[in-house]
């Protein structure tokens, strides 16, 4: 699976999958920038907390990120 198809299908907040472009864009930059997990899923929660004032669970946020960097990693392959 690719990023792209991953964070299409994330939905933190309920509102529906895809419906989240401009933090979705967001996140895929965050990809050139991080590599490690953790980084990674700080700066996720930061690109939600700027758009709804709360970010995810932090669990969700790991997993995303965890799940981000594998396919990062695939693709490169």
């Amino acid at each position: 699976m690719r990023s792209e198809e991953l964070l299409k299908k994330y939905d933190p907040f309920h509102l529906g999958q895809g419906n989240y472009p401009t933090e979705m864009s967001a996140i895929l930059s965050l990809l050139t920038v991080h590599d490690q997990i953790s980084p990674l899923a700080e700066a996720i929660g930061s690109v939600f907390e700027e758009s709804f004032g709360e970010q995810p669970d932090r669990q969700e946020l790991t997993l995303l990120a965890t799940n981000l960097l594998l396919c990062e990693e695939s693709c490169e392959l």
